[in-house]
């Protein structure tokens, strides 16, 4: 069986958005902790060596996050569309194959967000009953056909029904 793999932009829009979000927690985390918490504990030598420890562990857990993982994710990013189900391949330290039913679909959606966007990328939402399941970044041409390809088997299913 052959995989497909997302759009290598998929590293870029994930790099960015991580970016952001550390951007904005340490926006918060430094002045609470440097400006508001340290302070009250004046001179605990104990209490300061924590607050750097922690403060090193969550750069260095978010600089990993941020500009390693997003390149090993993509990486290990697989899909695969057959007659009768969609198989989706990914994880780094925790691998997942999910195989979903083409019968099982309700219903498709393709999302866009801003990010995506300036990558001219898009993720593909298939949702059945019990979940929802995404096969992001790929080109919004990629996504539209897929969900035309996805409509047609599910159309088609219904009248073998």
């Amino acid at each position: 069986m052959e995989y497909s793999r997302i759009h290598k932009n998929a590293v870029k829009a994930w790099m960015i958005g991580r970016i952001i979000f550390l951007t904005i927690f340490f926006a918060i985390y430094y002045p609470v902790v440097y400006k508001l918490l340290m302070p009250r504990f004046g001179d605990m030598l104990t209490v300061k060596i924590g607050f750097n420890g922690l403060t090193f562990l969550f750069i260095l857990f978010f600089l990993v996050n941020t500009f390693i993982m997003p390149m090993i994710q993509y990486k290990e990013w697989r899909y695969s569309i057959q007659q009768d189900r969609i198989e989706l391949l990914n994880g780094v330290l925790i691998r997942s194959k999910v195989v979903i039913p083409i019968s099982r679909i309700q219903y498709i959606e393709i999302e866009r967000g801003p990010i995506y966007q300036i990558f001219h990328l898009a993720s593909l939402d298939i949702n059945t009953a019990s979940d929802s399941h995404e096969i992001p970044a790929l080109t919004l041409e990629e996504a539209n056909e897929i969900s035309q390809k996805l409509k047609t088997m599910i159309e088609m299913s219904d009248d073998v029904d």
